[in-house]
């Protein structure tokens, strides 16, 4: 009934439907009758395909240009941060270099060992740990064009064209000696099927894992990172090895880390001499790397608004560190974190 009311969208998402549970049938039966149910099912997606097809030729001529600002992710910039500007993290740093910027920058040396040079990481952790910062400073680290990409960048209204966005973003890498692919929040563009019933997910995921794989022999040139709070909701295969074969959890500052983080944002900013960044560490215990940026603004506020009342000028000191510590709660949620450590120990 919707197909011959040319309603293609909704035809379409019933023949998937009905396949989907022709499939779900087939498995709990046997012999003719399972055979029966595939062979069905089959041709009930054949159709879906080729109403999809009809209607993409169809909206193709409807379809208004996409502005720059919508194709923005196709823009490279070189990031200007090292991962000497990334506070503490060591440990992390150096597990990159061994698996991915050693690789990428030694490539006789890696061809010799038979280690590759691309290929796919995932990095986890709460928010505001760095993850984002991380992967500039390696896109630098590489001499990589880098291209930062917002799942809003790549999904679509339009019937095809988010899986034709993935192509085209592969596609642009592929054109540089070296490139970085960031997307952060990747558990928006690859959820766990299972968990959803869109339509536009069951289509994108498999065209996601298409190009990740293909990075095991043309896209050598290309490092994907993808970023995420949810490790747990991503679908499994895209963490399956040949996509996300390397998996690095980005835990919250230690003190060390911290320390570097507040002498980072409190730089260029008028201090008086009793600032002590060992003492502000240790009390922003169970920071991110967020919190305190946020804790060193609040604290630069407090002479901002005294010199603009009494026109007397101050720098920062001490009292307005301790004060704003006071004001910022910890956005890490203790529970958060040991569910990402419990995460961390079993994968």
């Amino acid at each position: 009934m919707q197909e011959r009311q040319r309603d293609f969208d909704a035809a379409r998402n019933l023949y998937l439907l009905s396949s989907d549970c022709l499939f779900k049938a087939a498995e709990q039966s046997k012999g003719k009758m399972k055979e029966i149910r595939l062979a069905n099912a089959e041709k009930i997606l054949k159709r879906a395909k080729e109403i999809e097809a009809g209607f993409r030729k169809e909206q193709n001529h409807q379809k208004p240009e996409a502005s720059d600002k919508e194709k923005k992710w196709l823009v490279t910039q070189k990031p200007a941060v090292t991962f000497n500007d990334v506070a503490g993290l060591e440990d992390v740093k150096e597990e990159i270099r061994i698996k991915i910027i050693y690789p990428f920058k030694h490539p006789k040396e890696a061809k010799r060992y038979g280690i590759g040079s691309g290929g796919g990481i995932l990095l986890y952790g709460p928010p505001g740990t760095g993850k984002s910062f991380i992967a500039k400073a390696i896109a630098n680290e590489v001499d990589a064009f880098f291209f930062s990409i917002k799942p809003s960048d790549i999904m679509s209204k339009w019937v095809g064209e988010a899986e034709q966005n993935i192509e085209e973003l592969f596609k642009a890498a592929r054109s540089h000696p070296k490139s970085v692919i960031f997307i952060d929040e990747v558990e928006a563009l690859a959820p766990k099927r299972r968990n959803t019933d869109s339509t536009v997910m069951k289509r994108l995921v498999p065209q996601i894992l298409a190009e990740m794989e293909g990075m095991n022999s043309d896209n050598s040139n290309i490092l994907f990172i993808g970023a995420t709070n949810e490790p747990w909701s991503l679908d499994s295969a895209i963490l399956r090895p040949g996509r996300f074969s390397e998996k690095i959890y980005v835990p919250p500052p230690d003190p060390a880390a911290r320390k570097k983080l507040f002498e980072l944002y409190l730089k260029n900013r008028p201090l008086l001499n009793d600032i002590d960044l060992d003492t502000l560490a240790q009390a922003a215990c169970g920071y991110s790397g967020a919190d305190i940026k946020e804790v060193c603004i609040k604290a630069s506020v407090i002479p901002f608004k005294e010199s603009i009342q009494t026109g007397i000028e101050r720098d920062i000191g001490m009292q307005d560190l301790m004060k704003a510590l006071g004001n910022v709660k910890p956005s890490i949620d203790e529970g958060d974190l040991k569910r990402f450590e419990e995460y961390s120990f079993n994968r």
